[in-house]
């Protein structure tokens, strides 16, 4: 929305200062020192500014204020100073606003804004850039964030971003890693092999997710509930199971294939378009996972309940009881006798109560 010189102070002091090009998509703000480079010397997400202020003194000065910190830039002119602040505070607004996106829906969700500013994440650590320092890399949905330290990417400042879309990647020598894409060859150093393989398969399957598609996604996430995994609450899970009807994230999902293809059917929101129906996904629109883990996870106890961060094997034994064992469920009072449940469950489909069908079926009537 908005690109072009600007100075930039330095860090060492408010006295120096250093050309940069800058620009804005609306969501981020990136700086670059030449205007042919691709990949950016600092990026900072908009969702994360408080305020952009206009500096006195007569020198075209503004600040980009975070939480944090203040950027300071000057313009060559007043007016060339105007229509950056007022592109910056229309961009910032937004992404407040209800029809912002994903910022100000990760805002409304409540999520840590320091975790959430930079997409969905599958993977985060540190990687030596091979012949430079060690850097802070986060892997996303779609795109790969570096980062100078851990403590930039919780204070919302960045170094630049990777599209997956145009990337391959490769494993080299013992823990080696080359991210090639068009313009650059990022070679990256894992601490072991064992590291090494993990970030391959994060990068590949970024990759994969780059090169899906998002309509489907987004028509499911339409309804807030479906915007926090089922099992775990991560947030904007990526995965459904289509025959217990919630949607989860990737971590859950491959717990949910250890049941196998009788108990839970996993399928992506992003890759399987075409299983999509339109029925299916005004199904998924209709119940959401608030209602469905009415059924599924009505009883379940705080210490047996899982979050984002827990391991594999405790992921695994709640999905096994919640799904397999049916351990949370909510009973029907007709449980145990099929042929009251499959009258019930004719009335309330010819109703078109979905909550209440669903119920029925999970209880075990007989769907013909």
């Amino acid at each position: 929305i908005k690109a072009g010189w600007l100075d930039k102070q330095a860090p060492q002091g408010p006295y120096l200062f250093q050309k940069r090009w800058v620009k804005s998509d609306g969501r981020y703000l990136y700086y670059y020192s030449n205007d042919k480079e691709m990949y950016s010397k600092g990026v900072l997400p908009l969702s994360a500014v408080q305020e952009v202020l206009t500096q006195t003194g007569g020198d075209a000065k503004f600040e980009v204020v975070t939480q944090t910190r203040a950027f300071v830039f000057r313009a060559d002119s007043e007016a060339e100073r105007a229509g950056w602040v007022s592109a910056l505070r229309e961009a910032v607004q937004a992404q407040r606003s209800p029809e912002g996106g994903v910022a100000s829906m990760l805002h409304s969700a409540g999520v840590i804004p320091g975790e959430a500013l930079w997409g969905e994440q599958e993977k985060r650590g540190t990687l030596e850039l091979r012949g430079k320092a060690k850097l802070y890399v986060v892997g996303c949905s779609d795109r790969l964030w570096l980062f100078k330290s851990e403590q930039d990417f919780r204070t919302s400042l960045g170094i630049t971003c990777i599209e997956m879309n145009v990337a391959n990647v490769r494993a080299v020598e013992k823990k080696g890693i080359d991210l090639t894409t068009a313009f650059k060859t990022f070679s990256f150093m894992a601490e072991n092999e064992r590291e090494r393989d993990e970030w391959l398969e994060t990068m590949r399957d970024s990759i994969a997710t780059s090169l899906s598609h998002l309509d489907v996604a987004k028509q499911i996430w339409a309804n807030e509930h479906n915007r926090r995994c089922a099992d775990c609450g991560a947030a904007w899970p990526d995965w459904a199971s289509v025959n217990l009807c919630v949607v989860i994230c990737k971590r859950c999902a491959g717990e949910h294939r250890n049941l196998g293809q009788t108990v839970s059917k996993v399928r992506s929101l992003k890759m399987d378009k075409n299983i999509w129906t339109k029925n299916l996904i005004e199904l998924f629109q209709e119940l959401g996972n608030a209602q469905v883990n009415k059924f599924w996870a009505a009883s379940v106890p705080p210490s047996e309940a899982v979050d984002p961060s827990s391991e594999a094997e405790r992921r695994r034994e709640y999905v096994f009881a919640k799904y397999r064992e049916g351990r949370y469920r909510c009973y029907h009072p007709c449980f145990g006798n099929e042929s009251e449940l499959n009258e019930y469950v004719c009335v309330y489909v010819k109703r078109s109560q979905l909550c209440e069908s669903e119920l029925q079926v999970g209880c075990g009537s007989e769907v013909d």
